[in-house]
């Protein structure tokens, strides 16, 4: 049995601010399993790695950078959702 055995994710991480300072879009949903987080986020970064670099090439270097800065705040927000959880459980919170 794994460490993250039974460790989910929180939903408390937020990301994407849009409009007045401080105000999310978008929230993790609590409950994944944080093996499913994990291995999401590390597609959603290896695909804003791959666009960093058609972002260096070519026509679309705009848009590749915004897409590989959206991509990588997912991922960010996925790993810190995580973080939080493994913490938790850590500190003898549990879940």
């Amino acid at each position: 049995m794994s460490v993250q055995a039974g460790i989910t994710t929180q939903g408390a991480t937020t990301f994407a601010q849009c409009g007045k300072p401080h105000q999310t879009l978008f929230r993790l949903s609590a409950g994944v399993p944080v093996s499913d987080a994990l291995e999401y986020a590390s597609d959603l970064l290896s695909c804003a790695n791959h666009m960093t670099l058609l972002a260096t090439h070519g026509d679309y270097t705009e848009q590749c950078a915004m897409a590989a800065h959206y991509l990588s705040e997912m991922g960010k927000a996925v790993i810190d959702d995580v973080t939080t959880a493994l913490l938790r459980v850590e500190a003898g919170h549990g879940q």
